[in-house]
């Protein structure tokens, strides 16, 4: 048993706060993640997720704890090693569709902290009105003031200090969980995956490890993770790992075959039209949660949408292609929804200015359009004009109609 096994005496954990005070909790906690009762340790890992990494949010005691977790997750007599991967995870990143959304840059983080740390409260008080007033329009600056009159910039500052403190903490174990995607127990190996998507510094570590659990896992659900894992944290995709995820490709399992599709889409510069459209499959086919895929809570068409969202622009053609077909094939099982939604994203990245013309369109937008007027998915459904509108288009079927010339 390592050292940190037990909470070093050293710590004060009443100067150390959690989600709800002083951390005087954790060491109690810490000893039952070890306890022979499974009931013990479940309910264990369950407060610390809670204290540490509440609704997303990281907190002093987070950058605190990992050490004693990333020695539990290094141990291979530990019990339930797989769960103590799922407390990192959430100390890392928290919420992870917000940290993918927001396209999270842990070295712009470091040096935001680094930046702000020595400013005063004036200071910090000067740069967020700042911000406020900077808003693009009237009702972006009116959310602004109602978000400020709530907040605190020092407790602010104080959070994303805590956020990279403890993303670090975590970061600094991945030698830890590359070893563990050797473990003999298949939850073991799934988290440990998923913990290493949330490391593109440590690529040049994880990208081999990752290319080679995928080369030999048994397991569909733990390659499947180790291929999206693969596409978050190794974005340049060297030549081994994308062959890996392309032997996957050809998967049985959908699950398999549609994370290998997650994970080359990230990777690939200018990913080909059949990856595309293996892509759109996911998006409009993986209607229900997947059992044990990680990310997302089995969400795999989530991925999917934030997938094809960071979408390099050149490959907006493609997207509009195969789209098209869909639209112009009206499967009755496809969300018209979702497809009137994915066509319009592809070539209306932002909305149109103000009396936009037809004439102003680009040769894709201008597609796009063509497509959905040959199709009839702007006759089904009471979001149609809404959602037009949010592009700034006419907002119904005759009126777009007439505005693109008949």
């Amino acid at each position: 048993m390592s050292q940190r096994s037990i909470p070093a005496e050293e710590v004060d954990w009443s100067s150390v706060s959690h989600a709800y005070g002083p951390a005087i909790e954790i060491p109690g906690l810490l000893r039952s993640v070890r306890s022979d009762s499974k009931q013990a340790r479940q309910g264990a890992y369950s407060d610390l997720v809670d204290l540490l990494g509440h609704q997303g949010s990281r907190y002093e005691a987070s950058a605190v704890v990992a050490p004693h977790l990333i020695d539990i997750v290094a141990d291979p007599s530990a019990p339930d090693r797989f769960a103590a991967c799922q407390v990192l995870a959430a100390i890392a990143v928290g919420d992870e569709s917000s940290w993918l959304s927001d396209r999270s840059d842990p070295a712009e983080m470091r040096a935001e902290v680094r930046r702000r740390a020595p400013l005063s409260r004036e200071q910090l008080e000067a740069e967020h009105w700042a911000w406020v007033t900077a808003a693009a329009n009237e009702e972006e600056r009116s959310a602004r003031e109602r978000r400020a009159q709530w907040r605190d910039v020092e407790a602010d500052r104080d959070e994303e200090r805590w956020t990279i403190a403890a993303y670090d903490a975590v970061r600094a174990g991945v030698p830890v969980y590359v070893a563990a995607l050797k473990a003999p127990e298949a939850a073991v190996r799934l988290y440990a995956a998923y913990l290493l998507a949330w490391f593109p510094e440590e690529e040049g570590l994880v990208g081999p490890a990752l290319a080679d659990l995928i080369r030999r896992e048994p397991e569909p659900i733990v390659a499947a993770t180790g291929c999206v894992a693969a596409g978050l944290s190794c974005p340049n995709g060297s030549e081994a790992l994308i062959g890996a995820l392309s032997t996957r490709r050809d998967s049985t399992n959908r699950a398999e075959r549609w994370s290998a599709v997650l994970g080359l889409s990230r990777m690939l510069r200018h990913p080909d039209r059949s990856l595309v459209g293996d892509l759109y499959s996911c998006l409009f086919g993986a209607v229900a949660p997947v059992p044990h895929w990680p990310f997302f809570e089995g969400d795999m068409a989530g991925m999917a949408t934030l997938t094809i969202a960071d979408l390099s622009p050149e490959v907006a053609g493609d997207r509009i292609d195969v789209l098209a077909e869909r639209a112009v094939a009206a499967d009755p099982a496809t969300d018209n929804f979702t497809l009137l939604t994915a066509l319009l994203d592809a070539a209306f990245p932002e909305p149109l200015p103000d009396g936009a013309e037809v004439d102003d369109l680009t040769v894709v937008q201008q597609r796009a359009l063509s497509t959905l007027l040959r199709s009839n998915i702007l006759q089904r459904g009471a979001m149609v004009a809404m959602l037009l509108r949010r592009y700034n288009l006419p907002d119904s079927e005759p009126q777009l109609r007439t505005w693109c010339g008949g």
